[in-house]
């Protein structure tokens, strides 16, 4: 009998999510990670690790899973992801990034009876979209 396998967390980071894809995939065509491994020429200690975000995988090892898990590719692009947040050279595998924050800024420029349609949408500065809201009241 195997040990329990450890909770995963895919929210924490890219390479958590692609280690909780792999697992998921790996679980549901009812594979050990012994029998993954074989398939696709790894150790079950690497696809093992792959999985808790402990150790990054190559694309190779991916495109491998992708073919022997019949994910129509899934994984690859999962790990592709995971390089882009990195921030490596493509075809590398780096630790795992932080997630990337995206700054949001909304302004309301008016307020009055005027209907978008009427009124299209301005750029200021920064590129972001201005619009005029239709039906409020002047404060």
């Amino acid at each position: 009998m195997g040990q329990q396998p450890a909770e995963l967390t895919p929210h924490t980071s890219a390479r958590h999510f692609l280690g909780a894809e792999l697992r998921c995939w790996r679980q549901q065509r009812g594979l050990s990670l012994a029998r993954l491994a074989a398939l696709v020429y790894v150790s079950p200690d690497l696809l093992g690790k792959i999985e808790k975000a402990e150790r990054t995988a190559s694309l190779d090892a991916m495109v491998r899973c992708d073919e022997a898990l019949g994910t129509g590719g899934a994984l690859a692009r999962l790990w592709r992801f995971v390089d882009h947040q990195a921030g490596t050279p493509s075809g590398t595998a780096a630790s795992a990034a932080q997630p990337t924050r995206i700054r949001v800024v909304t302004e309301i420029v008016a307020v009055g009876s005027v209907g978008l349609e009427t009124a299209p949408p301005v750029t200021n500065g920064d590129g972001a979209r201005l619009y005029v809201l239709p039906g409020g009241r002047d404060r």
